[in-house]
């Protein structure tokens, strides 16, 4: 009987591996089906959870694409982080390793179908939108600290956020080929202001 029982203990999810878990199942439907259809319940089942589970964790819908836009910023910020490292610590190596990122994140089609929704959320949920918001707000101070005259460095984020949005929207989004050339024009641009 006590080995049933550890077999069981051992089969149980961290409150972490399962938030993981829901945030995989409701990114899923934002990247499927869109913001309209992610309800808790789906989210939930979605997970292989009962709604129970899904509210212990999320008390409500607010809460859910609060946490999933934390969620997907922590990504975004750790493989900042890993592009940061790799880039060393010239003037601009800050900027570089943000358009890096942003690129790398927007060319996938899930992530660019994902982001749209999460930001269509802002318009919905105002807690959403003041924590993107507030990202923003911190990376432009990262932006304009990051060794280059600010006010080139703010001209070269928003050329990066400009094509971000341009892919996330599919507002006539550069081929292939023009949006290598922009990002090698990026990083010249970069390198030419330090």
């Amino acid at each position: 009987m006590q080995e049933s029982t550890r077999e069981n203990i051992g089969q149980r999810r961290t409150a972490a591996e399962t938030r993981d878990l829901i945030f995989q199942a409701a990114s899923q439907i934002l990247i499927d089906e869109g913001l309209s259809s992610l309800t808790l319940a789906k989210a939930a089942e979605q997970a292989g959870l009962s709604k129970g589970g899904l509210l212990y964790h999320f008390p409500n819908k607010v809460a859910l694409i609060d946490a999933i836009f934390e969620y997907h910023n922590d990504i975004f910020e750790r493989r900042l982080d890993e592009l940061c490292a790799e880039e060393g610590h010239a003037p601009g190596a800050w900027l570089k390793a943000y358009a890096r990122a942003s690129v790398e994140q927007i060319i996938d089609e899930d992530t660019a179908s994902l982001y749209a929704s999460l930001f269509a959320a802002e318009e919905k949920y105002a807690s959403a939108h003041a924590k993107m918001r507030q990202k923003y707000i911190d990376w432009q101070d990262k932006v304009e600290n990051c060794g280059l005259d600010p006010n080139w460095a703010m001209l070269i984020r928003l050329t990066v956020d400009g094509l971000w949005f341009s892919e996330m929207h599919q507002y006539g989004p550069p081929n292939t080929q023009q949006r290598d050339w922009l990002i090698t024009q990026i990083m010249e641009l970069v390198d030419q202001h330090q």
